[in-house]
């Protein structure tokens, strides 16, 4: 979130000085998207006598999202900086997943343990921002570049002495390209096609009931959209 926060404080400045040396408009508008997302992860035991790995992965097409933006479109080239923010949370999966365990040893425990355990996991991702530059490159066809961050909840629920995750934010990078125009003084719109491919998420489970024993998710998520977006121009 701070490398986030830093940009959009740097990107703020930006156009501040730049409304004084250059002419041009603040945008605020709303946008729609279809959207692709791409997700797989593993799951690993370590440091017990019976490791095992669990792999799963997920795909959602056709995922409308709606999100709120705000511009600066400068007169130099017509560079445009930008932020976007899309409210809400979803599910990374279909469906949680679930799995049923029997514990037979317990840190600090001598006695034989069989006491049976279930496990439920679903993730969630939220507040998912980004800041961009669009850069015009053949009449009002134009590319974009950014950074963005969304945050990821294990929402993990377990039964008995069981270890848990942490929740986690990602950081990733935004390309695209587009076609956008005019349709009246005032009123501005762009269609495109972007791609977020996030960093890999890592998280270790704390907690669990033979302190030796660990388990750690790793994951990778990548989205794709066609967006169209609304502006009004100031």
């Amino acid at each position: 979130m701070k490398k986030l926060i830093n940009i959009l404080a740097s990107l703020v400045l930006a156009v501040t000085f730049s409304s004084f040396a250059q002419a041009g408009s603040l945008n605020i508008g709303l946008s729609g998207s279809l959207a692709s997302i791409a997700a797989s992860g593993t799951e690993t035991d370590t440091g017990g006598t019976d490791s095992s790995t669990r792999k799963a992965s997920v795909e959602h097409n056709n995922v409308p999202v709606a999100g709120l933006f705000l511009e600066y479109e400068s007169d130099f080239y017509g560079l445009t900086l930008g932020f976007t923010h899309t409210p809400g949370a979803a599910d990374v999966s279909k469906s949680a997943k679930q799995r049923n365990d029997v514990e037979t040893s317990v840190t600090d425990d001598n006695t034989a343990n069989t006491t049976a355990r279930s496990f439920k996991a679903q993730a969630e991702v939220e507040n998912f921002n980004s800041v961009y530059i669009e850069l015009p490159i053949y009449q009002n066809f134009f590319v974009k570049a950014g950074l963005a961050e969304i945050d990821v909840n294990s929402l993990e629920t377990v039964t008995g002495n069981g270890g848990s995750y942490g929740n986690a934010s990602l950081d990733g990078e935004v390309y695209g390209a587009g076609f956008k125009g005019d349709l009246s003084d005032n009123l501005g719109f762009k269609v495109l096609y972007q791609e977020t491919s996030f960093d890999q998420l890592k998280l270790t489970s704390t907690g669990n009931s033979v302190a030796s024993e660990t388990n750690t998710i790793t994951a990778d998520m990548d989205i794709e959209e066609l967006l169209f977006a609304l502006s009004y121009k100031f």
